[in-house]
């Protein structure tokens, strides 16, 4: 018999309460700056699913920004961009038989990268990690990080490429907690968000 944690109701509400302070009206919050420049915060919502993994394992996902909205109203005024923080958490895991029960498992450390080509070239950057990563701890629960600064001015790069596109690489540590470290699945959650700065 497999042991399931699943989806809750509450969990929506958690979202909902971390995108708050960041989408102060409507799909993004805009900031003035001077009477000229003001400030847009646009949430990209990440939701990878495992299915039949085995830990240690990656998983990537791509994003176009051309795809969002605010993003194509206000690319001709981008001045600046930044990537300023994201939020990590577990929203479904299952484990197979013989194996800890779902809130019981470890993970030695999550981590996210950025990964995309510039002249040809891949370039990958740590976006950030998490490390001892209880299922217990991140089950519906937001973990916000700051992007490093030495990443987050990557977006100014990202946002002038033609496409303006990246991929984000999920990485999970070895299990610590024991067992077979096989999940028939995981579905969490990432958001990553991106500031650009904006101007007539």
């Amino acid at each position: 018999m497999k042991k399931t944690l699943k989806i809750g109701v509450f969990a929506a509400v958690i979202s909902v309460g971390f995108m708050l302070p960041l989408l102060f009206s409507g799909c993004y919050s805009d900031t003035m700056d001077t009477l000229s420049n003001y400030t847009i915060q646009i949430p990209l919502n990440f939701t990878p699913k495992w299915r039949d993994r085995q830990a240690p394992d990656t998983s990537i996902d791509y994003t176009n920004l051309n795809n969002y909205k605010e993003y194509q109203d206000n690319k001709n005024k981008i001045k600046s961009s930044r990537l300023h923080q994201f939020a990590y958490w577990i929203d479904s895991i299952q484990v197979g038989q013989g194996d800890p029960l779902p809130e019981q498992v470890e993970f030695e450390f999550v981590r996210y990268w950025l990964f995309y080509y510039e002249g040809g070239v891949s370039k990958k950057y740590l976006l950030g990690e998490f490390k001892n990563v209880k299922v217990k701890d991140y089950y519906r629960i937001p973990h916000i990080i700051p992007v490093p600064d030495e990443v987050a001015v990557l977006a100014e790069n990202i946002t002038k490429k033609n496409p303006p596109d990246f991929y984000t690489i999920a990485e999970y540590g070895k299990i610590t907690s024991g067992g077979s470290g096989r999940f028939p699945y995981i579905d969490s959650r990432f958001d990553l968000v991106i500031q650009l700065k904006v101007g007539f």
